[in-house]
């Protein structure tokens, strides 16, 4: 059975329940996860006996001045040495990363970050429409990630306005303000394999069959599990 950390905490989202939620869906493909919220742990060879990392947290600096003290206290976070040298050799050993919803705005002291992701969150000018039900729009045939997987409504959060890092060809993209925002994708990153989406605010969208689905298979594909058919 592959192994997958769940990278899990920060502010404004419920993430007790919903990386409890993420563990479930994924067992069901076959993969065992741990949770993990203390990132002081992931030392340089922490890393090295999981196949599969997944980020569901909102962990960053908070340096923005806009930022209160409660959400500093708990969503304040700087990379140490120890934690980028070892995710920089998990990537290296051709891994896989699943990066879910907040995922854009963590890490933003560590400056490769946003080449790996393909993305980031840049405070006063990236956001989110409300939490409601939104419509997805799915590139069916473009990948096996989505291979099958109509358009979908689902009560989220939509985030709007991310920052690419670089030309991206997004499988799903949500509407907002009569705008299309991009909220799934799948990269190369060297060896390892990336996939991100920004869907996942609450334990709504984890109960989302086509969301729970879209979850498996990212996963799957960036351990290289994946058939061009689906799981």
């Amino acid at each position: 059975m592959k192994r997958n950390l769940i990278l899990s905490g920060g502010v404004a989202h419920d993430y007790p329940r919903t990386s409890a939620m993420l563990a479930e869906i994924l067992a069901q493909a076959g993969i065992r996860s741990e949770i993990c919220e203390d990132f002081q742990r992931i030392d340089e060879g922490f890393l090295a006996g999981f196949d599969l990392v997944t980020l569901n947290c909102a962990r960053w600096t908070c340096s923005q001045p806009q930022i209160s003290l409660a959400w500093r206290q708990q969503a304040g976070f700087e990379m140490s040495v120890e934690f980028q040298r070892s995710f920089a050799l998990f990537l290296a050993a051709g891994k896989g990363l699943l990066a879910l919803h907040a995922a854009t705005l963590c890490f933003d002291d560590w400056p490769e970050y946003p080449h790996l992701l393909g993305a980031w969150w840049e405070w006063g000018y990236s956001g989110h429409a409300p939490l409601q039900e939104h419509l997805i729009r799915v590139r069916t045939d473009a990948h096996p990630v989505v291979m099958g997987i109509g358009d979908f409504a689902i009560h989220d959060e939509l985030y709007t306005h991310p920052r690419i890092a670089d030309t991206l060809s997004p499988l799903a993209a949500g509407e907002w303000a009569g705008e299309r925002h991009p909220v799934l994708w799948v990269r190369d990153y060297g060896p390892a394999r990336i996939c991100y989406c920004a869907l996942g605010h609450g334990v709504e969208a984890f109960a989302h069959p086509s969301y729970q689905l879209l979850l498996q298979r990212g996963a799957l594909w960036s351990m290289r599990e994946l058939g061009e058919g689906g799981p």
